[in-house]
């Protein structure tokens, strides 16, 4: 019983039937939309990630190189 009020949102909109053709590709395209981006910011934030461990890196290395002398 528990999967009636999903089965009722996806219909809501249709007054009681399946999504329309047009409904679904628009709700694709949204999909795609967002994995799209999701992408981008994922890949965003490696970069940042790749950046700042090098900094780190370049930090330590220069303490290890002052501590030296």
């Amino acid at each position: 019983m528990k999967q009636e009020p999903k089965a009722r949102a996806l219909s809501a909109g249709k007054g009681g039937g399946t999504p329309a053709l047009a409904d679904i590709r628009a709700i694709r395209l949204a999909q795609k939309a967002t994995n799209q981006r999701v992408e981008e910011l994922k890949l965003r934030l490696f970069r940042m990630t790749e950046q700042h461990m090098d900094q780190a890196v370049s930090l330590i290395r220069r303490w290890l190189k002052d501590g030296e002398r």
